[in-house]
């Protein structure tokens, strides 16, 4: 190397390490800022949620503190307060960070992974809302109606789910997909961007799955409307000349609520999975939809390289994990509020 370069290879050394030095100090102080930020805002809800108790049961300040963080509340303080400043303390450095820097990397085509993950959380959380608004009339009017009216009603809304669920649920799913991807296909001047091609596409997804879905839930209520309709206020309402319908409207949903209320919980987890499942075969959502199922399909491709980009398929991983985890948590809690016999024993 002539004598001249290396000036210039030392100064461009001493620039890159400055660069650094400076982008490490920039992360740190906006770390420490969202934490102590995060911090500030969590004991400010510790203090408003003491205050609450103390005017509500109308102690001392001090002893509800005091109760509060010995965990003798009757609700759960204790573990909401410490999971809420979990929460604080992994988020806001993630989003103090988001605006500059790849937090979580970026995939093969430089695409920041941190916003591939959040927008994969809303597919999933649409595909959970918008199945359950398909699920939910669906099992509740024919549930209701066989358990109540039964007779050759009962047959027929047995023999339409029980011949719905012996064909083959992904089978019947990416026939049902595969049709519609060939009606966008075949009528492209439908639709003016790419994008509301995507969008349709995972609206049929999510009104398929609910119509594969209702089954189980229809078969729960049918049994409970079963043993309402025999108890005496169904019976003196009978008796009386009220009409079947306004019977079950005003007698038998009350109290089958509980039912549909768990059973669509539980059933949120199972649908994100499906979704992830079938995006990850190619009969999801569309291949340009960020999803939960296509980041681990490409990710799959992206292990193959050298080096391995990991992460990408780690995030996927870890995000779907915990919504899912959250998700089996909630339908447990709720089930033992609803659970009559957990009720009584507390």
């Amino acid at each position: 190397m002539a004598p001249s370069a290396l000036p210039a290879t030392s100064a461009m050394s001493e620039k890159a390490a400055a660069l650094a030095a400076a982008r490490q100090y920039d992360i740190s102080r906006r770390v420490g800022v969202a934490v102590l930020s995060a911090l500030i805002v969590w004991a400010g809800v510790v203090v408003w949620v003491v205050q609450l108790l103390a005017r509500r049961e109308s102690l001392a300040f001090a002893e509800v503190g005091r109760r509060l963080w010995r965990g003798e509340t009757v609700f759960a303080w204790r573990a909401v307060l410490l999971t809420l400043a979990a929460i604080a303390l992994v988020v806001a450095p993630m989003l103090a960070l988001a605006g500059d820097y790849h937090v979580f990397g970026t995939d093969k085509v430089g695409q920041d992974v941190f916003y591939q993950v959040l927008k994969s959380v809303r597919t999933a959380l649409v595909i959970g809302l918008v199945t359950t608004l398909t699920t939910l009339p669906l099992a509740i009017f024919f549930g209701l109606a066989a358990g109540y009216f039964r007779g050759w009603i009962d047959d027929l809304i047995q023999y339409l789910y029980t011949t719905l669920n012996s064909i083959p649920g992904v089978l019947l799913i990416a026939a049902a997909v595969l049709m519609m991807q060939v009606l966008i296909d075949t009528h492209p001047q439908w639709f003016a961007t790419a994008a509301e091609r995507a969008d349709l596409r995972l609206l049929a997804l999510c009104f398929i799955l609910g119509l594969t879905s209702w089954t189980g839930l229809a078969r729960l209520l049918r049994g409970e409307a079963m043993k309402l309709r025999e108890l005496e206020f169904v019976q003196a309402a009978q008796s009386f000349g009220v009409s079947d319908l306004r019977i079950i409207a005003r007698h038998i949903l009350p109290n089958v609520m509980h039912i549909v209320v768990i059973a669509l919980v539980m059933d949120f987890s199972s649908l994100v999975l499906a979704e992830a499942v079938l995006s990850y075969v190619g009969i999801g959502v569309d291949p340009t939809m960020i999803s939960f199922g296509t980041m681990i399909n490409n990710a799959r491709l992206e292990l193959a390289r050298e080096p391995a980009v990991w992460w990408s398929l780690a995030a996927a991983f870890t995000f779907m994990v915990a919504l899912v985890l959250a998700a089996n948590l909630l339908a447990d809690a709720v089930r033992d509020a609803f659970d009559a016999r957990l009720v009584g024993s507390s």
